[in-house]
């Protein structure tokens, strides 16, 4: 990964990724720079802030439903639409449900 970064513009080397690497606790030293993190967001495609999700739970715990969708970014975007869809229609099907228990005025 050195490599990659050094040639995305952050000069990194092989003892700082250790460093990165064994990180535990509140031990900023051993943090990556902002920059060297947006690079690593760059080179894997992703949003800086899901890199340090773990290390400042700023949002809190997940819950289990949350915790198993963690991965939906690996879906291709056609599996993506269809999960969207599928969770579209149950809710559209609650709420028509929902709709239909509800009491009606008696006139």
């Amino acid at each position: 990964m050195a490599i990659e970064l050094t040639a995305l513009g952050e000069p990194t080397s092989h003892t700082a990724i250790a460093k990165w690497e064994s990180f535990e606790g509140a031990d900023a030293e051993r943090l990556p720079k902002r920059s060297a993190v947006a690079a690593i967001a760059k080179l894997f495609n992703v949003k800086p802030a899901w890199l340090l999700e773990d290390v400042f739970d700023v949002k809190g715990k997940k819950t289990d439903r949350q915790a198993q969708l963690s991965d939906i970014e690996l879906l291709s975007e056609q599996e993506f639409n269809l999960v969207i869809a599928v969770k579209d229609q149950f809710l559209k099907n609650r709420n028509r449900d929902n709709e239909d228990a509800a009491p009606r005025p008696v006139d």
